[in-house]
């Protein structure tokens, strides 16, 4: 039997690699040793062994790492740009694959199976983590053992004596590349890193079908218009993991909260709404023709859930529902409240479930929409000079929010990044083999393909998790070679999570109502004091006092002079960061926001 199965590290590409691998599957094969359990029945039950079994039926694990890994991940787009680090660890992974029991094997689609942005995607999983191989699995639809996948990931959530990314002092953990249709997956068994690696592919996939992939939620409900009309609302909404896309992307009008929205606005949302279809929670492809789903369930994040989030809560509760580093409460049952799990001293902020779309009671089992997306919404959660809700009216205005993807940081994205101010294009960090510009100006076409042809698309930006308006201090930030002069949030330690000091923000059922309002048709509008006609802000909404409206308005506790000052920071901040990372936009859009 060779000793040399495994070649010399300096000659390992990603073609090798998978070469390699092969042939140690063979080896085995050979030898009469196991090297495959191919899409085993008893997933559940290996899993099973090792989960917190919650008193409603459910099962939970607990992951090494809470968060995703993007520090430690490394994308690779040409073999030319292989580095030593790179090929020590594939050696690594290759070594410890040969040594190990039999890899799980799990074959799945993205996309509706039959559609054009099908796509087979294999993972394999190391045996002692046959969690991640299931949950996955529950997310995706079926596909054959025997076909031929159009992506791969090999998921080791081992310390493999792991190199660091060059230059750096953090350890690679994560290996991508884009034209091999190739991830790598090591040290976290975080669920996430399996899922987002995945959908990585899928957005490049639907990208060279003609679409664009965005990190997205996709719901769909018929509202009765000022006209007395009834109009199919087709509501794709774009954020950044902790901004609540899974909130307002599984938001439904019920018998049970519509009491809090008769209390509160005196209207009842169902005498306006129906056929409200919950279609996907996270990756979607936007095309010309309508948006489609990539995955038939979902891996949603419960801070905060209540009862009042009927849909999200019907999934999260249900004795199927899959959970992760999800607390229990003193009835055994899973608990979403946020008081006992810690991670760092910090108390857990990023439980999460993976849950069938079936569950919410909202779904027909159509990922995909009815038609063209109509309706827009960016979670761009900020601090200084941003109101509850704004209307964005021009392409190019909407292609520069979009390419800004402002954010703050949350502890579901990294623990060093919470409560900063960010700029991450398209609200995505999974964009691989083509860059964020590319899907922007794809997105841009679109809008104006749409206008020309007369289907109107309303895009709005919602401040969901920010402030209007926190306390602020200004300091300096260098990017590239220009130093900028920039306000930053007052940040306070509360249950060990940075917090911004001071502000209001509007409440998930006044953002709902907002919604519920503008695609109606009710609410009046006025120019933005800075941006004219470019941005709206609502004059008034009908069931909102205008005291209240007076509360969500940033210029109610700022000078136009302050206003302006912040806001002309903000812009010129984001084209900086948007020539750093080397996005490039016609002018008309990098420039849309200048004033």
């Amino acid at each position: 039997m060779s000793s040399k199965i495994i070649p010399p590290v300096d000659e390992l590409t990603p073609q090798l690699f998978r070469e390699t691998f092969q042939r140690i599957i063979e080896l085995k094969r050979k030898a009469g040793v196991k090297p495959i359990l191919d899409n085993p029945q008893d997933l559940r039950e290996r899993a099973k062994l090792y989960a917190t079994e919650y008193r409603n039926g459910a099962l939970g694990w607990a992951s090494n790492i809470w968060s995703r890994s993007a520090a430690n991940t490394v994308i690779v787009e040409k073999d030319e740009d292989l580095r030593v680090e790179h090929k020590q660890l594939m050696l690594r992974v290759l070594e410890h694959i040969l040594a190990q029991g039999p890899l799980i094997k799990v074959d799945g689609y993205y996309g509706r199976p039959g559609t054009k942005v099908q796509m087979h995607t294999r993972v394999y999983v190391d045996p002692q983590f046959p969690d991640l191989a299931y949950r996955w699995s529950q997310l995706v639809f079926p596909a054959p053992p025997d076909g031929v996948p159009e992506a791969e990931l090999f998921v080791i959530p081992h310390y493999l004596g792991n190199p660091l990314i060059p230059g750096t002092n953090r350890l690679m953990a994560i290996l991508v590349f884009p034209q091999h249709n190739l991830s790598i997956i090591t040290l976290s068994s975080y669920q996430g890193e399996i899922k987002k690696g995945a959908l990585r592919h899928w957005i490049y996939h639907v990208y060279k079908k003609g679409c664009t992939g965005e990190h997205a939620a996709l719901r769909e409900f018929t509202v009765r218009t000022i006209d007395n009309e009834w109009r199919r609302v087709t509501l794709v909404i774009w954020g950044l993991t902790g901004s609540g896309k899974s909130t307002h992307g599984f938001y439904t009008w019920t018998e049970r909260n519509s009491k809090i929205y008769l209390e509160k606005f005196g209207l009842n949302p169902l005498e306006y709404v129906r056929d409200q279809k919950i279609r996907n929670d996270d990756i979607v492809a936007i095309c010309e023709d309508r948006v489609y789903g990539s995955e038939r369930g979902a891996w949603v994040k419960t801070e905060d859930l209540t009862p009042e989030q009927e849909a999200m809560w019907n999934a999260c509760s249900s004795p199927r529902a899959l959970h992760e580093n999800t607390e229990f409460n003193s009835e055994g049952n899973p608990s979403f409240e946020g008081v006992l799990f810690q991670y760092f001293g910090m108390l857990n902020r990023n439980a999460r479930s993976v849950v069938y779309l079936e569950d919410t009671s909202y779904f027909d089992g159509q990922v995909d929409s009815d038609g063209p997306m109509n309706t827009a919404v960016f979670l761009s959660p900020g601090y200084f000079t941003d109101y509850a809700w704004v209307k964005l009216n021009k392409p190019e205005f909407i292609a520069k929010a979009l390419a800004d993807g402002r954010t703050v940081g949350h502890p579901a994205q990294a623990r060093e990044l919470v409560g900063r101010v960010r700029f991450v294009p398209r609200y995505s960090e999974f964009t691989i083999g083509v860059g964020d510009d590319a899907h922007v100006l794809r997105f841009y076409e679109f809008l104006k393909k749409w206008e020309s042809k007369g289907h109107r698309v309303e895009v709005f930006m919602w401040n969901t998790t920010g402030r209007i308006v926190a306390e602020y201090k200004w300091g300096e930030v260098k990017v590239g070679e220009r130093t900028l002069r920039i306000p930053e949030p007052v940040l306070q330690i509360k249950d060990g999570v940075p917090k911004p000091v001071g502000g209001t923000r509007p409440t998930i059922e006044e953002t709902e109502f907002f919604l519920l309002q503008a695609t109606r048709g009710a609410v009046k509008w006025k120019p933005h004091p800075v941006w004219g006609e470019k941005v709206l802000v609502p004059a008034e909404v009908p069931g909102i006092p205008s005291e209240r409206l007076k509360e969500l308005d940033p210029t109610s506790y700022l000078s136009l002079d302050e206003f302006r000052e912040l806001l002309k920071a903000q812009v010129e901040y984001s084209k900086l960061i948007l020539s750093q990372l080397g996005l490039k936009l016609p002018p008309e859009v990098l420039h849309a926001m200048d004033f």
